[in-house]
């Protein structure tokens, strides 16, 4: 083993937690080492959050294309090469790994290739194939994430697939079974489905997405059952075997499901074994035990991600990151609010939620709901599916949340999102100018619903407050 490197701060994983921990922490003049054993960016933007959103792009464009009738115009057939858009996701991660990397270097960050493991609470053995290097830190993130869980069952990448599994095909494949209704599942069902896909999605909860908005769930349902999914709900797989030509699935209904392949997407597996944690004496169960300000059983040493098990979301792991070295340099900082970070699901249409649900904001909260069917600009795009429903504190007209379905709701969030974290009110929202015609118009139509002052007359039926 070569002689130890020495740093003020070593983060292990390079994903949004991690780059952005290591970047907070060489922008305060600290000597950073970051660590990653596979590719820089981590799974979000090599085989997570990019090539997907690269796919659901392409998903769009497609269904916008079978729309073109309603808009007078006529497509006389087209063709789609799954191997060019597969390519064109790889070009885009490519280029996005270069630009993280050229900030990290031109940040000063120093970036280490291999594998890290403990072997005391200040030192790091990093595995690569040249060698062992040792690494001594006073400071220590761990950001490296989770991995797919299999369930009961066994991935072989082939038939039974995680997402990573599924992104590496050559082409969309002709029948999908998907065993998981969360946002992995509904996502992939959706753009699946636009490439030709005949998927089957289930799900062992009542509804899809369990932690989201029930009516915001109903669109959609009601949109992927419109585009050929098979949905079904309340159902769990008894069994799951591989056959000649696919996989084959019993139900617990007795039912019995075939396809080419399956997406398995029932929960992540936090990437703790190879840290060697008890060489550290960090203490862990299935996550990483973190405090409020994310820091370990070791003082000196704070987790973030994926690996302390929870969210799954990059920019909830971003926002962890410099709360991390904030943490670990100053000994103490205020806690992130988990109802302060936007959820997003990339689906036809999207759904976005800012705060608590409705079922349990409490009695003082009130929602005002408005339809896109009563906005202009929806009717231009042929976007009319969906709603914005705000939920407002009755006490001082704050709002404390929203859930948004249809196009484009995962930047319309952002509305809410600002609304509720600098404190305005419904009215402060009602009596801002939004540009006509645009979507932005429904967030404000809403809060002004909520006084009875919508000047959308179609919207007087369909919005309005109610408890």
């Amino acid at each position: 083993m070569t002689a130890a490197h020495r740093y003020d701060v070593a983060v292990i994983g390079s994903g949004p937690g991690g780059h952005a921990a290591a970047l907070a922490a060489a922008r305060r003049g600290l000597r950073v080492g970051l660590i990653e054993r596979e590719a820089w960016g981590g799974v979000c933007l090599n085989t997570g959050c990019i090539p997907t959103k690269a796919l659901v792009t392409v998903a769009r464009f497609i269904r916008g294309l079978q729309r073109a009738q309603a808009l007078g115009v006529t497509i006389r057939g087209y063709d789609v090469d799954y191997p060019a858009v597969v390519a064109r996701s790889r070009r885009i991660i490519a280029t996005l790994q270069r630009g993280i990397t050229d900030l990290l270097r031109r940040e000063g960050v120093e970036l280490v290739q291999g594998s890290a493991s403990f072997e005391g609470p200040h030192r790091l053995a990093i595995a690569q194939p040249q060698g062992t290097q040792a690494i001594e830190a006073e400071r220590i993130v761990l950001a490296v994430g989770a991995r797919p869980l299999p369930g009961p069952w066994t991935f072989d990448e082939e038939r039974i697939l995680s997402y990573r599994g599924l992104l590496a095909l050559a082409g969309a494949p002709k029948t999908l079974l998907i065993i998981g209704g969360g946002v992995i599942g509904c996502e992939f069902a959706s753009c699946l489905s636009a490439f030709g896909t005949q998927v089957t999605l289930i799900e062992q909860q009542a509804q899809l997405l369990p932690a989201e908005d029930p009516d915001a769930v109903r669109w959609l349902t009601r949109r992927l059952e419109a585009c050929g999914v098979t949905v079904l709900t309340g159902t769990t797989v008894q069994r799951l075997e591989r056959t000649a030509d696919g996989v084959a699935a019993t139900l617990s209904s007795g039912a019995q499901v075939s396809a080419e392949r399956c997406l398995i997407a029932v929960g992540q597996q936090p990437n703790l074994e190879p840290l060697q944690l008890s060489a550290a004496s960090v203490a862990h169960g299935r996550g990483i035990t973190v405090d409020a300000a994310l820091r370990t059983s070791q003082p000196h040493i704070a987790a973030i991600g994926d690996c302390v098990e929870g969210h799954g979301l990059a920019h909830w792991a971003g926002a962890e990151g410099a709360l991390a070295i904030r943490s670990l340099l100053e000994g103490s900082s205020e806690p992130l609010d988990a109802d302060d970070v936007p959820w997003c699901v990339f689906a036809d249409p999207e759904v976005a939620r800012i705060g608590p649900l409705q079922a349990r904001a409490g009695e003082r909260v009130r929602a005002s709901r408005f339809s896109f069917s009563a906005l202009g600009k929806s009717h231009c795009d042929e976007e009319t599916e969906g709603f914005v429903k705000l939920l407002i504190e009755e006490e001082t007209d704050r709002v404390v949340g929203a859930t948004i379905v249809g196009a484009n709701a995962s930047s319309l969030i952002h509305y809410a999102v600002l609304a509720r974290r600098h404190g305005l009110t419904a009215r402060q929202l009602a009596e801002t100018i939004t540009a006509h015609p645009t979507m932005p118009e429904a967030i404000t139509e809403a809060a002004a619903a909520f006084y009875g002052e919508s000047v959308c007359v179609a919207a007087r039926a369909t919005a309005g407050s109610s408890r």
